[in-house]
């Protein structure tokens, strides 16, 4: 029996619907007992993240009919999310008709600062609650939805998340448009939609813009999250055939990418040709050598002896380098392995002896 991953009510009906099959879950990346949290004994070579952020730091927008399902939601498990939610459109600052958001200050911090990602305590998302779980995980947006920091096929599970994430996030987009244009509101904000974002300066304590609120908000002035909840009603009833039509083109294109990236993700077929990947060495480790092939976040710990068999892997035919790896090495290499160094990246399939040598740090 395949265990399912943890996504959203609302998404995972039109991701199965999409795939026809159950939605494999990411077992190796823990959000209850981070992975990527330092050893007791304290750092070792390698990336972490900070114990008070994990990798929340980062603070999604939140699409209007998510907005709504967390007012919504009755799950105690999610209090604090909600709190948050409606603390935000108390305060009426970076909210809109579209969505529900950091603002632009936090925007600003986040695209500027390097290595922020996962290491910044003072950007840790609002919506965890006190114990650092998520309090909006059952209606969480697209981007908190399809990121791990690690994978169980590692490139080949990445690659289908990334597709995964592009898509809902195109749909989130679409589908909040789509909510303004059957509430009518938000004719100013679309106008503005292409302006350059910038920090308001009610985002840091001075006074409301109150006329361009209005004007954004029209009818629903003072109603705002009874508007959130309105658009959460429109949108739960939709089948994945609706959701297509109404989102458009790109859309209809990325599902196609979808099912064939679910396609890849659920084989376990080798190319016929491999050889190394783009790889580096980050530090030695337990008597084996740790590699990074797709991800920084996701090394492999490997063994000399099988390190010693990465170089046989030059563009010849899979089976015949297995055979002289045998001979000489003395190494028989058992084809899920072999699977799995193909799925993080330290082998990758090439047409032909020709293609390009890797890069090897």
């Amino acid at each position: 029996m395949i265990l399912e991953a943890a996504l959203p009510s609302l998404y995972l009906p039109w991701l199965r619907a999409l795939t026809g099959g159950p939605i494999p879950a990411e077992t190796r990346a823990t959000c209850q007992n981070c992975a990527m949290l330092p050893p007791p004994e304290g750092p070792a070579d390698g990336t972490y993240f900070h114990p008070a952020t994990k990798c929340c730091a980062f603070q999604p927008q939140v699409p209007n009919f998510l907005a709504g399902r967390i007012l919504m939601e009755e799950d105690p498990s999610i209090q604090a999310g909600r709190e948050e939610l409606e603390r935000r459109i108390a305060r009426r600052v970076a909210i809109s008709p579209r969505w529900a958001g950091p603002g632009s200050v936090f925007d600003l911090l986040y695209r500027s600062t390097p290595n922020v990602f996962g290491r910044a305590p003072e950007l840790r998302c609002q919506f965890l609650d006190a114990d650092g779980g998520c309090g909006v995980w059952k209606h969480r947006p697209a981007v908190c939805s399809t990121w791990f920091c690690k994978h169980v096929r590692g490139a080949t599970g990445h690659q289908f998340w990334k597709v995964t994430d592009k898509l809902l996030q195109i749909v989130e987009h679409e589908l909040g448009l789509w909510c303004l244009a059957e509430l009518k509101v938000g004719s100013a904000e679309v106008y503005a939609m292409s302006a350059q974002s910038s920090p308001d300066v009610s985002e840091l304590g001075g006074e409301m813009n109150w006329g361009l609120y209005r004007k954004i908000w029209g009818d629903w002035v003072g109603r705002e999250a009874e508007f959130y909840r309105r658009c959460a009603r429109l949108v739960d009833p939709l089948t994945w055939e609706q959701v297509e039509q109404i989102s458009g083109p790109r859309v209809r294109i990325l599902a196609q990418m979808l099912s064939d990236a679910y396609k890849h993700l659920e084989s376990n077929a080798l190319p016929e040709r491999l050889r190394l990947g783009r790889i580096h060495f980050t530090g030695v480790e337990g008597g084996g050598f740790r590699i990074v092939g797709y991800s920084g976040f996701d090394p492999l710990l490997m063994p000399e002896k099988l390190v010693r068999t990465l170089p046989h892997f030059d563009g010849r035919p899979t089976e015949e380098v297995l055979e002289a790896i045998l001979t000489k090495e003395n190494i028989r290499l058992d084809m899920k392995l072999v699977r799995k160094m193909v799925d993080f990246g330290i082998l990758q399939g090439c047409s032909s002896e020709n293609d390009l040598l890797p890069i090897v740090n």
